[in-house]
């Protein structure tokens, strides 16, 4: 069930009991990504899924900064009682999660991204996201619509069109500010190489070996020289959506 809502939070959900498990997701979407997977996790674990900020049902965050969101998700967790907890999250979320175990490091027992990265942006990609913003100023529906079905493989696009219908719909919901915030803080975040390394077996990486927007092999060959635990799957950016069954898999191993 969703706990009654401080104003000045996050928005959150909290289900089943036990260790607590963080799911954070992604650029332009929201806590109901993780709508299949949370009933099986919360028979053994205790899950909050959280809207992080300018996006689903949050308020924006102060500051366009990672470590901005970092700090609302920590006032979440703070709130409710989550002293330690096992945090995973997918593309953007994975950003927020590696900050958060860089600010608190002795909180976060293990820590996941799915289709997501360590790395900061390379002086590319910035220039990428800066004209993205222009785009996102004029037309956020626009760039909603062009940037959703991009993240799936041609055959996903096809296949799980309705999907796709659905996350577009909640996404073009998003004001042009929430966007562009998230998107300034992409721009900004640090490189967490050496942080991911020394996790060791406690740093999961799953990723799509479509995914346009990582170097899938670079990461792969980098997690299992630091001995992470590491999964490929045969998917695009959007994994979870993809391919229900396997990522469940992998969430509940990441658990246990």
């Amino acid at each position: 069930m969703t706990k009654p809502q401080n104003s000045e939070l996050l928005f959150y959900t909290d289900q089943g009991q036990g260790e607590a498990v963080v799911l954070l997701h992604g650029f332009l979407e929201d806590h109901s990504m993780w709508d299949k997977y949370v009933a099986s996790l919360a028979k053994s674990s205790r899950v909050i899924c959280i809207d992080l900020p300018g996006h689903g049902k949050s308020p924006l965050s102060l500051e366009p900064r990672m470590e901005s969101f970092t700090g609302d998700v920590f006032q979440v967790l703070d709130a409710i009682g989550v002293d330690t907890f096992k945090l995973i999250g997918h593309s953007m979320g994975g950003y927020v999660a590696l900050n958060m175990a860089k600010m608190q490091p002795d909180r976060v027992l293990r820590l996941g991204l799915l289709n997501s990265t360590w790395k900061a942006d390379s002086e590319e990609r910035k220039e990428k996201r800066q004209q993205a913003i222009e785009v996102i100023r004029k037309d956020p529906q626009l760039f909603v619509k062009t940037v959703v079905p991009s993240l799936f493989p041609p055959i996903a696009q096809q296949k799980l069109k309705p999907i796709i219908k659905d996350l577009i719909n909640k996404a073009c919901s998003m004001t042009s500010e929430s966007i562009i915030a998230a998107t300034q803080a992409m721009i900004h975040r640090e490189d967490h190489g050496l942080l991911f390394q020394n996790l060791g077996e406690n740093g999961y990486l799953l990723v799509g070996q479509e995914d346009p927007l990582v170097d899938v092999n670079e990461l792969i060959s980098a997690a299992k020289a630091n001995k992470n635990q590491t999964e490929i799957l045969e998917t695009g950016h959007m994994s979870p959506f993809e391919n229900i069954d396997k990522v469940l898999i992998f969430l509940t191993k990441f658990i246990l």
